[in-house]
């Protein structure tokens, strides 16, 4: 905060994964540790605030690589930062993790084996230190389910910005990716027990 009580935001160097095509140390195995554990520290940091309220902590609500800045360290690309906070609220910490894994892991269609991604997304849980693991799966679910009909409800009421993620098929993507997740739900179960 400066002299005059206004938040002062400052530029964080590095590498934001806004595009299809990103260097394979974006979503290599030490960035998902990197990410969870960055996600687990500020977690803890918000827990029993003030900012909580009455929940368990603060969560972001839009974990992505997106929204992630990577820099240089140890001759790779790791998590540094989150950015986006527009979306910030009191929540549950399953909320965050499973936004990750959704996101990070990218699960939907496009996932060629479901068994390697129920690795990484135990690796997510692990590294994280989740402990109650039983609702990830339906947590992910909720929230592919909230997106997509969020985005439709949203254009359907006039909202310029959803209107076009609807015409550009972001709803449609996102009910695939819901529907993908729920028909490989027993594998994807298993690996976070």
């Amino acid at each position: 905060m400066d002299d005059e009580g206004r938040e002062v935001l400052s530029y964080l160097e590095g590498h934001v994964a806004w595009e299809p095509r990103q260097p394979a140390a974006v979503s290599s195995d030490e960035s998902l540790v990197t990410v969870a554990r960055l996600v687990r520290e500020f977690h803890d940091l918000t827990a029993g605030t003030p900012l909580a309220g009455d929940q368990e902590v603060v969560c972001h609500n839009d974990l992505s690589p997106k929204n992630t800045v990577y820099r240089l360290c140890g001759g790779g690309l790791r998590p540094a930062a989150f950015i986006d906070w527009d979306l910030a609220a009191p929540g549950a910490r399953i909320h965050d993790v499973a936004h990750v894994c959704w996101q990070y892991l990218d699960l939907g269609p496009s996932v060629t084996d479901v068994e390697e991604a129920a690795r990484r997304m135990r690796l997510i849980v692990d590294s994280y230190e989740l402990s109650d693991r039983r609702c990830l799966v339906s947590t992910i679910l909720w929230w592919q389910d909230r997106c997509w009909r969020g985005i439709e409800s949203q254009a359907d009421a006039g909202d310029a910005a959803m209107a076009r993620l609807r015409d550009a098929g972001a709803a449609r993507q996102v009910r695939t990716a819901c529907q993908w997740v729920s028909d490989h739900r027993d594998a994807l179960e298993r690996s976070v027990r």
